[in-house]
């Protein structure tokens, strides 16, 4: 990942909290505020973003670290966990390349954030970072999209209305649409994001790199990962053909 990309996507960590609130986002924090209880801390967050998942864990009495890519995303986070009256380590860094010098029990990346990284050795980074600071029982705990072809396949050049949320500098309300082309060759899927307030629009770009069912599990046994568990939905329904997500539980050979 470039740095100079780091805010390319979200206009704002404000926007962000405001743009998930009441989503269905927010039904993922009960699953991962179970696994951190089950498996237990200290607990490190990759890409955290603005303390979603972080804060409720912290809240719940657990040491979670949070890092990510973004500078505007932490200044949010770190306000939310002060209004929260919490203590977390907010950290900057990339989860491709990373050193925190430490060992966790439990590694959580929610939000579909590995679908960010695009190319096979940032993969492989991304997950050789992963065994080096996880402890030797621990357990890395992350969700992903389950590629929709129906969705892939859509007209490139179709918006789609996505949803709308209040502008965090209170200039009305903020109508998201996005548009969407799928490369088969390379599996990213380029995002463009259509923020409309009032009279003006700011336009985002934003690269997902998909993994088949198959492939992710492979990725993981290559990388020296067990899968112990597989889920489609954020309930534990296990993980089938008609999942959404695909929300893997798995440790270190």
């Amino acid at each position: 990942m470039e740095k100079e990309d780091e805010d390319y996507f979200y206009i704002s960590g404000q926007h962000y909290d405001n743009m998930i609130q009441n989503k269905k986002a927010y039904k993922t924090i009960p699953f991962f505020i179970k696994q951190a209880k089950k498996y237990g801390g200290p607990i490190l967050e990759l890409a955290c973003g603005t303390g979603r998942i972080s804060i409720p864990i912290a809240k719940g009495g657990m040491s979670i670290v949070g890092i990510d890519f973004s500078a505007k995303m932490l200044s949010q986070a770190k306000k939310n966990s002060i209004d929260n009256n919490v203590e977390i380590d907010w950290i900057e860094a990339d989860m491709t390349n990373f050193s925190l010098s430490r060992k966790f029990t439990t590694i959580i990346m929610p939000g579909a954030a590995m679908n960010w990284v695009l190319e096979n050795k940032d993969i492989e980074n991304c997950l050789r970072c992963i065994k080096d600071h996880l402890n030797h029982e621990g357990r890395f705990i992350f969700d992903i999209f389950n590629p929709n072809l129906d969705i892939l396949t859509r007209e490139p050049s179709q918006k789609y209305d996505r949803e709308d949320y209040p502008d965090p500098d209170g200039k009305g309300t903020v109508i998201k649409s996005e548009s969407s082309y799928y490369d088969k060759a390379t599996q990213i899927n380029h995002l463009t994001s259509y923020y409309k307030i009032k009279n003006e629009e700011i336009v985002k770009k934003l690269k997902l790199r998909m993994f088949f069912p198959q492939e992710l599990d492979m990725i993981l046994n290559y990388n020296g990962l067990i899968i112990d568990q597989k889920y489609g939905s954020h309930d534990e329904e296990l993980f089938n053909s008609d999942s959404n997500w695909q929300i893997v539980v798995c440790h270190k050979k």
